[in-house]
């Protein structure tokens, strides 16, 4: 096990219950983009009461608490016009088991106009990238638009600068790490198991048993896959902050 300082005995691996995100079919996430597309027209063309009607009952009555004067209205709506981008491009998108709940990771790009700098604000004429995960409800036979959340630009993130496998003499087993995030790459080895974690704009590489040993210690490989969360507890490395040896580790389905 290449010097693995902790016993597999004392490997505490607990697998989420069976009810993982399924992938969308196109038609509904064609429907949901369709609907998102809607609120960004309704948006720019300041038809604040036609955007708010896309919204989920929870949502509209949580923003309407917030709108109750012209300035309020007024500031909403520039504030959602510069959030509106300009290209889009779906990552990844899932539907809950119960079908009710389905999400949209997205690739978004913006080129704001040329003129004066604002503070505070992207560089004019620039053009930013980021990633927004859109969230939908079913309510009665139709979807809404639930909420969004904003993220940085994917190409900002720091990697894991080495992967390699290392024995266990090279983790400070005298202290402990926690952490939890989006799997973004699982690497089963022969005697190894390299899961790649994003917390917030930072990869970090996470160290397991090989995929065997996981199998009999509770844990279904096949739930280690991308955009699967996990929380994991571990021994960090002695000089290195994005690499952990993992002696606990939860799969959290992604809804």
């Amino acid at each position: 096990m290449r010097g693995w300082l902790i016993t597999l005995a004392a490997l505490w691996l607990a697998a989420a219950p069976p009810c993982f995100a399924k992938p969308l079919d196109t038609a509904l996430q064609q429907q949901l983009l369709g609907i998102y597309d809607s609120y960004n027209r309704a948006i720019t063309a300041g038809k604040l009461s036609d955007a708010l009607a896309l919204r989920s009952d929870s949502t509209r009555a949580e923003m309407q608490k917030e709108l109750k004067t012209a300035k309020d209205r007024q500031s909403f709506i520039a504030m959602s016009r510069a959030m509106v981008p300009d290209t889009v491009e779906v990552r990844h998108a899932s539907i809950n088991a119960a079908g009710d709940h389905a999400h949209l990771l997205l690739l978004i790009a913006k080129t704001f106009p040329p003129g004066k700098a604002i503070p505070g604000a992207p560089p004019p004429g620039s053009t930013q990238h980021g990633e927004v995960t859109l969230n939908f409800v079913k309510q009665g036979t139709g979807w809404a638009f639930d909420d969004q959340v904003f993220g940085g630009d994917p190409t900002a993130i720091v990697r894991c600068k080495d992967e390699r496998s290392e024995p266990a003499a090279a983790y400070d087993t005298d202290k402990t790490v926690s952490m939890g995030g989006p799997i973004v790459r699982v690497d089963f080895q022969p005697d190894y198991t390299l899961v790649v974690v994003r917390v917030m704009d930072e990869e970090n590489c996470a160290f397991l048993p090989a995929r065997d040993e996981l199998l009999k210690h509770g844990l279904d490989p096949a739930k280690l896959v991308p955009y699967a969360i996990v929380e994991i507890g571990g021994s960090p490395h002695r000089s290195d902050k994005q690499k952990v040896l993992v002696d606990s580790l939860t799969v959290q389905p992604e809804d």
